[in-house]
């Protein structure tokens, strides 16, 4: 890398360093405001030696609106000089032929052999290319790099289908359908079953049972997710473990279910696997469906996870199999922060651990409820048998934004409160949101009348009351509970707004 220095009136060389992003934004302002005349009358940039321009073309090819496949398109029309700078590194700059709406098919011989990008997206501001324009696209199966197909008509989704050849370049595939009327399966023979390249792959809304095909024939994927898969996709748990066993690099693992209900096959009633299988590489892993179907799949996986985000469409108490392998891997490690949520119809669950004094998600945990019961005490049950005591857990917010059920206007009772919160031994501070600071306050207060105000939260030492201005009284509730924890000599102090993190 070069080092610009304008102290003696010229440009020389110096010491190797790296070149700041702030050419990149000169650049970008006058390829906006100046134009090609202004653009070249600037004696600095146009000084500067390849190196150091191709340099500042890497970041404004990074990060342009919209699309950075289409950025250079700017940089090779300025002047001969970038076109030939752009056009002599392909690789270095990572340039790519976006397949827009007639554009690149009418002008392919135009433009050097790069390697192309397909990108169909109804939403899009850009007119999405034709059926007969993609078709044209994919013959080209050993350039093109990316496929991204968001949101057509199954009609073209079933002319994409049909693409039987092998793709050797592609690096990423998305998929996505959101009409529900006959989607049209993927084939075995889908990209000829050969992608060896494939790094992420997104498949939503469409089914895909012979992925295992597809994936068998790469070893360096990082991303998979399906979604909404709907009924005649259906994969067993054995069979996806059988899958994922490849994918010694997968990082990213999405699994969801577009009816859930539907999933259920008796897997509780199964032992857990004796033999596991090893993804050595996945930290994430988000999983919306079935309890049973994903306690048959995680008794066979190992993984070194870092986070874990899961949703059930039904009312969960025993989940042991999910328990044995969030406790195999490092997500309990000292989280410091639990956020809860509850509403009409669901209760949720986030466990936080800091890093650099940032906090990450490392558990997310949501479980449908009837508004009929009592979600603290269900949802207690749920965590109580789910996740061990947590002695490095400080913070505890509870939020009721989603609409607490009707019957909680009045608050819920002591009984319902103290199975939730009797085991967080080790919260200081308790954050209150309007919608939970009744409900709670209520419960508490009825610890004062029993003279049992240490018994819960016991090492409390901070309220936050999120939505009070500064000048609004503390509500009448949480007042006698404060007094009496003062008189117990255990103080606690009440903050009005949002506790800052």
């Amino acid at each position: 890398m070069l080092h610009v220095d304008k102290s003696c009136g010229g440009l020389k060389k110096v010491e190797p360093v790296e070149v700041s992003n702030h050419h990149s934004l000169r650049l970008r302002r006058l390829l906006s405001y100046g134009g090609t005349d202004q653009l070249c009358s600037q004696v600095t940039i146009n000084k500067l030696p390849d190196e150091v321009l191709l340099e500042i073309f890497d970041f404004y090819i990074a990060c342009p609106p919209p699309y950075e496949e289409d950025a250079w398109h700017t940089l090779v029309h300025v002047c001969r000089r970038w076109r030939y700078a752009v056009f002599g590194s392909p690789h270095r700059l990572n340039l790519r032929l976006l397949c827009m709406k007639g554009r690149l098919v009418k002008a392919l011989d135009i433009w050097p052999e790069l390697p192309i990008v397909i990108h169909v997206d109804d939403h899009n501001v850009c007119q999405p290319p034709s059926v007969t324009d993609v078709i044209s696209m994919l013959k080209l199966h050993d350039r093109v790099c990316k496929i991204f197909i968001d949101d057509v008509p199954n009609l073209f989704l079933e002319e994409i289908a049909t693409t039987s050849e092998p793709f050797p370049a592609l690096i990423e595939l998305k998929l996505v359908s959101s009409y529900k009327a006959d989607r049209p399966i993927l084939p075995n023979s889908f990209l000829g079953g050969f992608v060896p390249r494939l790094r992420s792959l997104d498949v939503s809304g469409i089914p895909f049972p012979g992925i295992g095909k597809l994936l068998l024939s790469t070893h360096n994927l990082v991303t998979l997710s399906l979604e909404f898969i709907p009924r005649s996709g259906y994969i067993s748990p054995e069979s996806m473990v059988t899958i994922l066993s490849g994918l010694t690099r997968l990082k990213s693992l999405y699994f969801n279910f577009q009816s859930p209900e539907f999933w259920a096959h008796g897997a509780g009633q199964r032992p857990p696997a004796l033999t596991r299988v090893v993804l050595p590489a996945l930290t994430n892993f988000d999983f919306y469906g079935n309890s049973e179907y994903l306690e048959d799949m995680v008794s066979r996986i190992d993984a070194p996870l870092e986070c874990i985000a899961v949703a059930f469409e039904e009312l969960v108490f025993d989940i042991p199999l999910l328990r044995d392998f969030i406790g195999r891997t490092q997500i309990l490690n000292a989280p410091h922060r639990a956020d809860t949520s509850f509403s009409d119809f669901e209760a949720i669950i986030s466990l936080f651990r800091r890093k650099e004094d940032v906090d990450f998600e490392v558990l997310y945990l949501e479980i449908l409820c009837n508004p009929s019961d009592s979600q603290p005490s269900s949802f207690a049950r749920a965590c109580n048998l789910l996740l061990p005591t947590l002695p490095s857990l400080e913070h505890l917010g509870i939020d009721g934004s989603g609409g607490l059920p009707l019957s909680w206007q009045h608050g819920v009772g002591l009984t319902q409160w103290m199975e939730f919160l009797r085991p967080f031994i080790t919260v200081k501070d308790l954050v209150l949101n309007e919608q939970a600071v009744l409900s709670v306050s209520s419960a508490l207060q009825e610890l004062v009348g029993e003279r049992r105000v240490t018994e819960i939260l016991p090492a409390l030492q901070n309220i936050f009351l999120e939505g009070f201005q500064s000048s609004s009284p503390v509500p009448e509730c949480i007042a006698k509970f404060i007094a009496a924890r003062e008189l117990s000599g255990r103080p606690i102090i009440v903050h009005h707004g949002e506790k800052k993190q």
